[in-house]
């Protein structure tokens, strides 16, 4: 710059000027004119496609940003800058080169996701999620990745193995996302009968007669889970939940300890565990571990249920104040939640 002649000089102090105070259109003319005096300067190229970046017009930007490199030209961020507008354009098998050079691992993994590289994407973007966790557009492309890679090797096992075990159980899940219950017992029924000691294959088919309200069934394929896996604290639950719909409240009770003391404090277990209590007259036990829902959940749908849940046992006991205090509690949290659906809609 110190060689250079006064008028190039100006026009960048000019364009920079300008940029600094939000003048783009004024900082593009400027910077333009320089290139054109010197046309082998790395600097001016590079901040004419800065100003174009920041205008948000990336298209334009490509060109002088291509130059500034072309001059060999040693900014920060001139690759990736180059990168996102190449990426922008629908370039994007050109822009990873951009992002490797500048060693940005989020724009690496976004183009790579647009290019189909979805294994290299995922790997990429967790590790730019880790130095950013609370960026959304990364949480976005990192969950678009996962979900495409994950899709991607669902279709392969269904593709290449459709009647092995595993395809099946695959079946099986995609039918029950799509609350296709009969279509989701048949496959997993076809991978129990295939491979009968597969965990998790009666824990899911209990699920799905659980949701179908088929309790029955949902216990016996429960138990034979508890058999396969007796130190799994979800099949200890949801073998309680079953036996208490069943109305079998010792052994429900059993079973929800047990799922309590292989994985403690879980809300969802304790709020059985208190509903199974008060079932069976135990009212000391039930407040006991229903106050410690609202103690580790204090807002929520569980908590405004637990609120409701024990505002029923103070009132049978004859407590009215306390059974209204919870039942305020309840309505308070019902509203919260009410407003928040109306928000959302």
């Amino acid at each position: 710059m110190q060689s250079a002649s006064p008028t190039l000089v100006e026009h960048e102090q000019a364009g920079i000027a300008a940029q600094k105070q939000g003048q783009l259109d004024v900082a593009i003319s400027e910077f333009q004119k320089a290139t054109e005096l010197n046309p082998d300067s790395a600097t001016a190229f590079f901040d004419l496609g800065a100003a174009y970046m920041q205008a948000h017009r990336y298209g334009d930007a490509i060109k002088p940003l291509k130059k500034a490199v072309e001059l060999k030209g040693e900014f920060p961020g001139l690759h990736e800058s180059l990168g996102y507008a190449l990426l922008s354009q629908g370039y994007t098998a050109e822009a990873i080169p951009q992002f490797q050079a500048a060693n940005s691992r989020e724009g690496l993994g976004i183009a790579q996701l647009e290019n189909g590289d979805l294994a290299d994407a995922v790997n990429n973007l967790e590790a730019a999620l880790a130095s950013h966790p609370d960026n959304a557009d990364l949480l976005y492309y990192f969950g678009r990745a996962t979900g495409l890679l994950s899709q991607q090797i669902n279709d392969k096992l269904l593709s290449s193995y459709p009647n092995s075990a595993r395809g099946y159980q695959s079946l099986a899940e995609n039918y029950s996302a799509l609350h296709q219950a009969k279509q989701a017992e048949e496959a997993f029924q076809k991978a129990i009968k295939l491979r009968p000691d597969l965990p998790d294959l009666h824990l899911a088919l209990g699920e799905v007669y659980a949701h179908a309200g088929e309790w029955d069934k949902a216990e016996e394929e429960f138990r034979a889970e508890a058999k396969l896996r007796p130190g799994s604290a979800e099949t200890a639950f949801q073998l309680g939940s079953a036996l208490l719909q069943n109305g079998h409240l010792d052994e429900a009770r059993e079973q929800l300890a047990l799922a309590n003391q292989l994985q403690p404090d879980m809300p969802e277990t304790l709020y059985a565990m208190g509903k199974a209590a008060s079932m069976h007259g135990d009212s000391s036990a039930a407040t006991d571990d229903l106050k410690r829902v609202i103690a580790l959940e204090p807002s929520g749908s569980l908590a405004a249920q637990t609120h409701f849940t024990l505002a029923g046992i103070y009132r049978k006991q004859g407590k009215s104040a306390q059974a209204q205090r919870e039942m305020e509690q309840y309505q308070t949290l019902k509203g919260a939640a009410d407003t928040g659906a109306d928000s959302s809609k």
